[in-house]
């Protein structure tokens, strides 16, 4: 799957969102994001499975995800929605060690 920013006109401007939405998660919490693109991610929350994918929406808010993305320093990936990450507000975060697959973007 090639990389997408939902509802992104064209390569340019999904580059200045998803740039947007990295500056938003470090403005709060330093720390490095990975260049990985993540299109989704497979992951448990008190016993709940639950999938977030790019695109589609979030099962805990029915929120579009927008951006899921890897934060190195805390072994932490932020699944990122309008409310939650993007437009305002920090974005879900889940721990690594509740991560059961993840899939890429193309690269």
């Amino acid at each position: 799957m090639k990389f997408f920013i939902p509802a992104a006109d064209n390569e340019e401007q999904e580059k200045k969102v998803y740039q947007s939405i990295k500056g938003h998660i470090t403005s709060g919490a330093p720390g490095t994001i990975s260049e990985r693109m993540i299109f989704s991610l497979n992951y448990m929350h008190d016993g709940t499975n639950y999938q977030a994918e790019v695109g589609k929406a979030e099962k805990p808010n029915g929120e579009l995800v927008i951006a899921i993305l890897y934060d190195e320093t805390r072994d932490l990936y932020h699944v990122c929605t309008p409310n939650r990450g993007v437009v305002r507000g920090g974005p879900i975060m889940v721990g690594a060690h509740d991560v059961l697959s993840v899939t890429d973007f193309d690269s």
